[in-house]
C-alpha cells in the first residue's frame, strides 16, 4: 500500500506505521516479565504477547530472538533445550534487574493497557475477545478489498476518503 498507511507491517504486527510499540529497549522488559511468570521458548513469547493483545500485536521473531540471546549474553536469562527447542528462564540476576528498573516495568504495562487491556495472564474473556476478533477479521477483508482496487487510482483515492471518514469516526467515538 503506499505511504500513507506504511508497509504490511502495520497488518501483521497491530500498531500504527512508523511507530514501535515498545520504547526503545523495552521488549526485553516484556520478555523478562513473561519469563517471571514461567519457563517458554521464544514462539511461545510471541504467541503470549499476540494472545494478551487480543490479537492486535505480535512481536516479530527478529524482535524476540536476538533480544533472548541479549538477556542470555547478561545473564538475566538462560536456556535449556526440550523437545529440541530452546525454554528460556529468568534468573536471579533477570529478577533483581526487574526490581531495579521497576519503573519500566510499570511504563511497559501502563502502555500495553493503554492499548490492549490488562498484561496479566488472565484478563477477561467474552465480549471484548470477540469485538477483537471481530475487527480483525474487519482489518483482513478490508485489506483483501484494498489490493483488489490497487490497480486503480479512482478507487483507491475514493477507498482513502471513506477510510478517512471512518477514522475520525471511530476516533470520536474512541476519546469519548
Amino acid at each position: 500500500m503506499g505511504s500513507r498507511f506504511g508497509s504490511d507491517k502495520f497488518f501483521k504486527h497491530g500498531h500504527r506505521p512508523g511507530a514501535p510499540f515498545f520504547e526503545r529497549g523495552g521488549i526485553k522488559f516484556a520478555i523478562l516479565d513473561l519469563l517471571k511468570e514461567r519457563p517458554r521458548h521464544g514462539y511461545d513469547i510471541i504467541l503470549e504477547m499476540e494472545r494478551r493483545s487480543g490479537g492486535f500485536y505480535s512481536p516479530s521473531p527478529g524482535a524476540v530472538y536476538p533480544t533472548l540471546e541479549a538477556l542470555e549474553d547478561q545473564d538475566l536469562v538462560r536456556h535449556t533445550v526440550e523437545e529440541g527447542k530452546k525454554v528460556y528462564s529468568i534468573t536471579e540476576a533477570g529478577l533483581a534487574f526487574l526490581e531495579e528498573h521497576e519503573e519500566r516495568v510499570v511504563r511497559h504495562r501502563e502502555r500495553w493497557a493503554g492499548h490492549w487491556g490488562t498484561w496479566e495472564a488472565d484478563r477477561p474473556r467474552g465480549e471484548i475477545m470477540r469485538s477483537q476478533a471481530a475487527m480483525r477479521e474487519l482489518v483482513g477483508r478490508l485489506t483483501e478489498v484494498i489490493r483488489e482496487a490497487v490497480a486503480n487510482p479512482d478507487k483507491l483515492a475514493e477507498i482513502q476518503q471513506v477510510l478517512e471518514e471512518a477514522v475520525a469516526k471511530v476516533t470520536a467515538i474512541a476519546r469519548r
